[in-house]
């Protein structure tokens, strides 16, 4: 006598069967939830890429009032907390800079430049990932333009400034 096969599950001949209508919904939900997950990942780039703009922008107008000599000079503590620790400078010249290197010249630079205006263009997030954003921007002051690739580090106190890299631009 030849064994009888298992059925499956759901297979069995007095088993529910799902119907077609049934099965159509149960993919409509599936759809749904996953363009609700494509649409929150979605929202919270445009969120981070106006969080980083507004960053780049509030640290250039920074620099900018600092330059001009129209910054208060207790505003340069808020400035400097911006730059992680471990922060480096990539200069255009190619020079390598420290944190203390690069605090030491802005801070040196104060009132030098009373007619500094400084406009960002273009910020774009390249990469994100864990807490750090990589974004690329163009800073140009009167005729002179750089490019720019910042890593910032998102934390409890806001974005730190962890890496600077520019570049030359010619307008």
């Amino acid at each position: 006598m030849t064994p009888r096969p298992e059925t499956p599950p759901g297979d069995a001949p007095n088993a529910p069967q799902a119907t077609s209508a049934q099965t159509d919904t149960v993919r409509a939900d599936v759809r749904s939830e996953e363009q609700a997950n494509v649409r929150a990942d979605a929202q919270e780039e445009v969120e981070q890429a106006r969080t980083v703009q507004a960053e780049v922008v509030r640290h250039h107008e920074v620099i900018e009032r600092w330059l001009a000599g129209t910054a208060p000079r207790a505003s340069f503590g808020r400035f400097a907390e911006a730059h992680a620790p471990g922060f480096t400078l990539a200069a255009p010249d190619g020079r390598l800079l420290s944190r203390a290197e690069v605090l030491a010249e802005v801070e040196a630079a104060y009132g030098r430049r009373p007619d500094a205006r400084i406009e960002i263009r273009d910020v774009t997030v390249v990469a994100a990932a864990a807490g750090v954003v990589v974004a690329r921007y163009e800073e140009w002051q009167h005729t002179e333009g750089r490019r720019a690739t910042v890593v910032l580090a998102h934390g409890p106190a806001g974005p730190r400034w962890l890496h600077l890299h520019e570049t030359w631009l010619t307008g």
